[in-house]
């Protein structure tokens, strides 16, 4: 009995040192070599199945029109030629290979830009089972191709995908098959884009008589547009109140009413340089006009109007102390509702000659305030409006939360 004891030790002790010992993968690994072609695919049909990870979106060139992102592949697929029987092998269930000694299928990006091997220097290997599943997992840096939509900014929201598929084979020979899980564990937010969503889109395409199995992996992200509102929307608004107040508040000289058309026009001028900060952000196309130039072009014919608007006022106010002026006419006052004005004077004054001078003097004067009056308030509401409505969107999209519920999804995946 403790003979069966001692031998049933010391064979179990032999299976573990064998299980462990490097010479055991070593002739795996020429066992695979010897089978496998590496410049021949399997015969039969490959599914190819890939799960993508967002990691990180470096950038988004909306004047180049592409996006930047770095993301975590993991593509799998099953190669008879790589299987073999784990009891022949002492146990040994999976193993690992240099990428360059097997067969890969081809698999790419269509719209891909640029590529960036974030594990060029280092040697990487593929993991095999004894079944013939290979496991290809690598990051990288994919800058991709992606149409930007304008008419909104800065309040827009972008789509891009990476566009998937084998260069070579047809779909009868390579099937793709993409994930539809969020995978987001691992994903650190940006600080321009909000991510919305993201999802995969099965389809194929023909070309030149053959049909290509194609997967999308559409990236959905929403901006941030704080930035834009505090550095260019505010000053803009500041910049076309200010100018508006200083051409209608109460003046008195004629020399400082010319001094505050001035004021339109240096105001003027400073919101163009602003909106040719914008330009440059912006894609250069003729199809849609962003909503934050068609702002900027708001304010700017507003306060080119409000300017334009001075010159009658400043008008009225010289026919106050013009030589021969006339009292201006009844229809005036009644517009403005100023019979009341007319009425005072005459109360007051029981000489004509009196009355007519002061008919003149005051009723110019007090056109000319009203109209100071009217016309800033009207300028006023009219540029306040748009930035309350801006203001108010940036609001609602700050209380949107980074890829809403994607990462609660993704931590039960």
């Amino acid at each position: 009995m403790s003979k069966c004891f001692c031998i049933g030790i010391i064979l179990n002790f032999l299976s573990v040192y064998s299980l462990q010992n490097p010479s055991n993968f070593a002739s795996l690994t020429n066992y695979l070599q010897n089978k496998h072609n590496k410049i021949s695919p399997p015969d039969n049909l490959i599914k190819v199945f890939i799960d993508i990870e967002l990691v990180h979106i470096n950038s988004i060139d909306e004047l180049h029109q592409k996006m930047s992102a770095v993301v975590y592949m993991v593509e799998e697929w099953t190669d008879p030629s790589l299987s073999w029987d784990p009891s022949d092998f002492y146990g040994i269930n999976h193993t690992w290979l240099p990428i360059e000694s097997i067969w890969v299928p081809d698999i790419i990006i269509f719209n891909m830009l640029e590529y960036v091997n974030l594990l060029e220097n280092i040697r990487m290997p593929v993991k095999i089972y004894f079944d013939g599943r290979v496991v290809y997992s690598y990051p990288a840096l994919y800058t991709v191709m992606c149409h930007i939509e304008i008419e909104r900014f800065p309040f827009d929201e972008q789509q891009c995908s990476f566009d998937i598929a084998s260069w070579g084979y047809s779909e009868d020979k390579l099937l793709l098959n993409v994930s539809n899980k969020n995978y987001l564990k691992h994903y650190n937010t940006n600080d321009e884009w909000a991510l919305k969503n993201v999802f995969v889109e099965q389809t194929s395409y023909e070309h030149e008589g053959t049909v290509v199995s194609e997967a999308k992996y559409h990236i959905q992200v929403t901006r941030k547009p704080l930035h834009y509102v505090v550095s260019l929307v505010v000053p803009c608004y500041i910049v076309c109140a200010l100018s508006i107040a200083g051409l209608y508040a109460r003046f008195s000289s004629r020399r400082e009413r010319q001094e505050r058309f001035t004021l339109g026009v240096t105001s003027i001028l400073s919101m163009a340089v602003l909106s040719l900060v914008v330009s440059e952000k912006v894609p250069h196309s003729s199809l849609h006009v962003p909503l934050l130039i068609k702002f900027f072009l708001f304010q700017i014919l507003l306060v080119t109007f409000a300017t334009i608007l001075t010159w009658p006022i400043l008008k009225f106010h010289r026919e106050a102390f013009k030589q021969g002026s006339k009292i201006p006419p009844e229809w005036a006052f009644k517009i403005l509702l100023m019979q009341w004005k007319v009425k005072e004077i005459k109360e007051k004054y029981n000489d004509i000659k009196i009355q007519q001078k002061q008919l003149i003097k005051q009723g110019w004067t007090s056109i000319a305030r009203r109209l100071d009056y009217a016309f800033a308030t009207i300028f006023l509401f009219l540029t306040t409006a748009p930035t309350i409505y801006i203001l108010l969107t940036c609001g609602e999209r700050l209380k949107t939360q980074d890829y809403g519920g994607l990462l609660y999804e993704a931590e039960k995946i």
